[in-house]
């Protein structure tokens, strides 16, 4: 008679398939019945069907030795699951002209890569959106003005990693904050590789006001992941979040926000007070996670833009 026998902890099919027939000569009739290949992993908790066979293709006499003593066959063993960083984007403002914005008329830069950007698989070619940017300068966004739109000045391949800019600019006196969209279906700039992860890093940036130049690069939050504990089915992590310095005090009031998997973590029990650490326990997969900064002028008006990235992650 077919039935439904749960996996336990340590179990591969082999093992399963003798427990239940007390031979092996079952095998390819117990994969079809599932639909799998006779190399598959179990996945314990999960069920496998074990349907009625010729007696030919089983042992009656060691079946029925393992039921009567109630022996499980566990003889599968698993590495314990790691932790691996698939993508996480990181990129800064380089300017590609020097001189007076108010005297040319314009911001010239490009949006590049760090040393630090890691993508494991190769990136796809064509980038998700137009990577357009928002910018203005400080006292008119505190005014009120909406801000001015622009995109690059030429597409360049997503695997280049880097996207070169014009903004137009002629009015306004403060500093130039330059932003991405974060309501945005892809926000810019977000990276895709050929597994399909994808991740973005869209930092608030600071340019100077009488040169072409970088008053902030990145006023952007950060995560750094600790493993707390593992085995080989699940993973424990302890994700502490940061912020980049900021050295002009009108952006000194912000709060951070968990983005992702990381928003349904729970306390660090021995920092159960500190909202800047969470705890994630996670079995084998990929998760995306990442933080979102807002940015309250001092007195509380008017809110600047935030700032916000994402990063891949495998477990296995």
């Amino acid at each position: 008679m077919k039935k439904e026998v749960k996996v336990l902890p340590n179990q591969s099919l082999a093992d399963m398939i003798i427990a239940e027939y007390g031979s092996l000569e079952a095998g390819m009739a117990v994969a079809a019945a599932n639909d799998i290949d006779i190399s598959h992993v179990p996945v314990p908790g999960n069920y496998i069907v074990m349907p009625e066979v010729d007696t030919e293709k089983m042992d009656l006499g060691n079946a029925e030795y393992f039921r009567r003593n109630d022996v499980t066959i566990g003889t599968l063993s698993r590495p314990e699951l790691a932790l691996s960083i698939v993508l996480k984007p990181l990129m800064i403002v380089q300017p590609t002209e020097s001189g007076d914005p108010h005297a040319l008329g314009y911001y010239a830069f490009d949006l590049q890569s760090t040393a630090d950007f890691v993508n494991i698989n190769p990136l796809v070619t064509d980038y998700l959106s137009d990577n357009v940017l928002n910018y203005q300068t400080e006292e008119r966004y505190i005014a009120g003005h909406s801000p001015e739109i622009s995109g690059p000045t030429a597409i360049s391949p997503m695997p280049a990693t880097s996207i070169a800019y014009l903004l137009p600019w002629t009015v306004g006196l403060g500093y130039m904050q330059v932003w991405s969209d974060l309501t945005s279906p892809v926000v810019t700039p977000t990276f895709r590789d050929n597994q399909g992860n994808e991740a973005y890093y869209a930092p608030l940036t600071l340019l100077d006001n009488v040169d072409m130049a970088v008053v902030i690069d990145r006023l952007i939050g950060d995560i750094a992941i600790d493993v707390v504990s593992t085995s080989q089915w699940a993973i424990t992590l302890r994700l502490t979040r940061s912020h980049t310095p900021i050295v002009l005090a009108d952006f000194a009031d912000h709060t951070m926000q968990w983005l992702g998997v990381a928003a349904t973590g729970s306390p660090d029990p021995d920092d159960p007070g500190n909202p800047d650490k969470t705890i994630l326990h996670l079995s084998a997969g990929t998760y995306t996670l990442g933080v979102k900064t807002s940015y309250v002028f001092p007195g509380g008006i008017p809110v600047f833009p935030s700032s916000a990235f994402t990063m891949v992650i495998s477990v296995n």
